[in-house]
């Protein structure tokens, strides 16, 4: 039980640790198509990289290639598609409050799957780590101001958390039994890369790749980050369930507000400490469930 709280800890801080990073990189005037880029490439390396190490390859064949293909493209390709289009219409936090709805899409998936059952304390739990942080949200974004926004683009934001927990119920769900988490990394970044690279080219974009050399730590950060919290993804999905790895996103909050008060100076208040409590009660809630 140690095991399964500690990684979800650890994926909520490298969630964190990368929204910190992309912010920093932002600052120094990488684009965002060239971090996503640079990380997408460096994930394909990196892995790439340990695969030769290793002598340990991705298996393939027809329906691990599907796998593969599918959550290559339901847990990256599509949603940081969507990210693109809707992102620059929305203000920041409808837009990270959107986010925020993933656990809760992942558990209505998953009951309606019959991957969890229907029962008091997860809809109690998922509820109250919402609540939470929606606290935070608010909380550090208050001073921003109102802003007009189309319900339309609202309601295509949606799709982002959607197609995320679509992603993780179906990896929990179709996990082949003879692949291990790197081998699934591994072919999901080469698909991802692969992707990336071709938009750029398809685009046009690749000459701005220089601009990477803005801020090369950020960049490396980001890459180191998302391997590892892709690995921890993988395992909490697959170990515990889609429903327990969706509150790393409540637990990545927590953390983010956490870095913004260290790096960039940003306040902290009451509102936002007891609104991370309530984020440590709903896991607790949660990972309790079966001990009731």
């Amino acid at each position: 039980m140690a095991t399964k709280v500690a990684l979800l800890i650890l994926l909520g801080l490298l969630w964190a640790v990368r929204i910190a990073a992309i912010k920093a990189a932002g600052l120094s005037g990488v684009p965002v198509h060239v971090v996503v880029t640079i990380a997408a490439l460096g994930l394909a390396a990196v892995f790439t990289a340990l695969a030769v190490a290793r002598s340990d390859w991705p298996p393939v064949d027809r329906g691990l290639l599907g796998f593969y293909l599918l959550s290559g493209t339901f847990g990256f390709l599509a949603p940081f598609a969507l990210e693109g289009v809707v992102a620059p219409h929305l203000p920041v936090f409808v837009f990270v409050v959107v986010i925020a709805t993933m656990p809760i899409l992942t558990l209505v998936l998953s009951i309606l799957t019959g991957g969890e059952r229907l029962a008091p304390r997860p809809v109690i739990s998922v509820a109250l780590g919402f609540a939470g942080a929606m606290a935070i949200l608010w909380d550090t974004a208050r001073e921003g101001g109102a802003s007009t926004v189309s319900h339309w683009w609202i309601a295509a934001a949606f799709g982002v958390p959607a197609l995320y927990a679509l992603n993780t119920v179906f990896v929990a769900r179709r996990w082949p039994a003879e692949v291990g988490a790197v081998q699934v990394a591994h072919a999901q970044a080469l698909i991802v890369g692969t992707a990336a690279l071709l938009g750029s080219l398809a685009t046009g974009t690749g000459g701005d790749l220089r601009l990477a050399s803005l801020d090369l730590p950020a960049l490396g950060l980001i890459v180191a980050g998302e391997a590892l919290a892709l690995l921890v993804y993988l395992r909490i999905t697959r170990d515990y369930g889609a429903t327990w790895v969706s509150f790393a996103n409540y637990v990545s909050m927590v953390f983010a507000a956490g870095i913004g008060a260290v790096v960039f100076g940003d306040r902290i208040t009451v509102l936002t400490v007891v609104a991370a409590l309530a984020i440590v009660v709903s896991v607790t809630i949660y990972q309790r469930r079966n001990t009731a």
